[in-house]
């Protein structure tokens, strides 16, 4: 008696495997019907998208695979009533529901929006890495290049609309989940009350100031001033619009509402940065030379303007230090 089939992949070095559907424990039929159909269709060793899910649809296939998740008992969302194509939106509701069981499956799927935490579980997946403070932008990475090949059509507007609701909830979940590995609720916590959240997302106790990080998402904008009190405090984020860091007057007022640096991101994260091999901390520093300006300082005349990769280095050499009357910010 022969074994049954495995399918083998290989992402970047990593190498992972499809069991086959004679060798699952489903939970339930739905389980069971979608992951033997996404099995079949599958190249074994062709390591990218490769189905369509504009295919899997009532109308296109015969197979209701929304109705069949709700028949077994599954909790789907239900469509909006909004929605561009509501037999496209209930497919891939569905199919984000298998995700979700099998991330995976996501390396094969083309024509799908994806929930924020399904794509980061993927790239864990694919790296096979739990996110962590050193690895963070290595999986933004694995996700933009799976998201720039999921679709091979023009979105239509509801997609377009959860695909850029998603790449921010992507990001901000990202740089929470890196940062969250290090806190240690002692000395360096994530801010839960809501009566001082607006300082920032994260403090770190030091000395002369608590120095407090404000994570945002993919754009800067008037939000991340209004985290500055003139306290110390970070910024932290995927920005993508460079130009959002070369106004002087910009700089000035974030530097006096306490800012000691911000960081930006030294790696692509808009399909526009990817085509032409650059990011947004490159763009930054093109432009300042480009206009013979001076990359500005802060109060302790160290850089503020700085790649995101850094910060796991920056922040190490403050927690090394672990009594508190010696972890000073002055040099930071």
């Amino acid at each position: 008696m022969t074994s049954p089939k495995l399918k083998s992949f290989e992402f970047e070095g990593s190498k992972f495997q499809l069991l086959s559907p004679e060798q699952m424990k489903f939970k339930n039929k739905f389980y069971s019907d979608l992951y033997s159909k996404f099995y079949d269709e599958i190249v074994d060793g062709n390591c990218f998208p490769q189905i369509n899910c504009d295919n899997l649809t009532f109308d296109q296939s015969g197979n209701d695979y929304y109705e069949l998740g709700i028949d077994e008992g599954i909790k789907l969302q239900m469509p909006s009533s909004k929605s561009s194509n509501a037999q496209r939106e209930k497919v891939q509701i569905a199919i984000q529901e298998l995700c979700r069981e099998y991330p995976l499956l996501v390396t094969f799927i083309q024509n799908c929006r994806l929930k924020a935490d399904i794509a980061i579980k993927h790239a864990e997946s694919l790296i096979q890495q739990e996110c962590n403070i050193n690895n963070f932008i290595k999986l933004k990475q694995v996700i933009g290049q799976f998201n720039k090949l999921n679709w091979n059509r023009e979105m239509d507007k509801s997609e377009t609309q959860a695909s850029v609701s998603n790449l921010g909830t992507i990001s901000e979940n990202l740089l929470n989940l890196a940062f969250g590995k290090i806190t240690d609720e002692k000395s360096f916590f994530k801010v839960t009350s809501s009566r001082v959240n607006s300082y920032g997302d994260f403090v770190l106790m030091c000395l002369p100031n608590n120095l407090w990080l404000s994570v945002k998402s993919n754009f800067a904008r008037e939000r991340l001033l209004a985290s500055g009190y003139s306290n110390d405090i970070l910024a932290v984020g995927f920005f993508e619009d460079y130009k959002e860091f070369t106004s002087q007057v910009r700089i000035r007022n974030m530097q006096r509402a306490g800012f000691l640096c911000i960081y930006i991101p030294d790696v692509a994260v808009t399909v526009e940065q990817n085509n032409s091999n650059t990011n947004t901390y490159e763009q930054t520093l093109e432009h300042y030379k480009k206009n013979k300006f001076k990359l500005p300082l802060n109060i302790n005349g160290t850089d503020f303007i700085r790649p995101l990769s850094n910060i796991s280095s920056d922040l190490e050499k403050l927690l090394n230090e672990k009594n508190i009357e010696r972890r000073l910010s002055v040099d930071f």
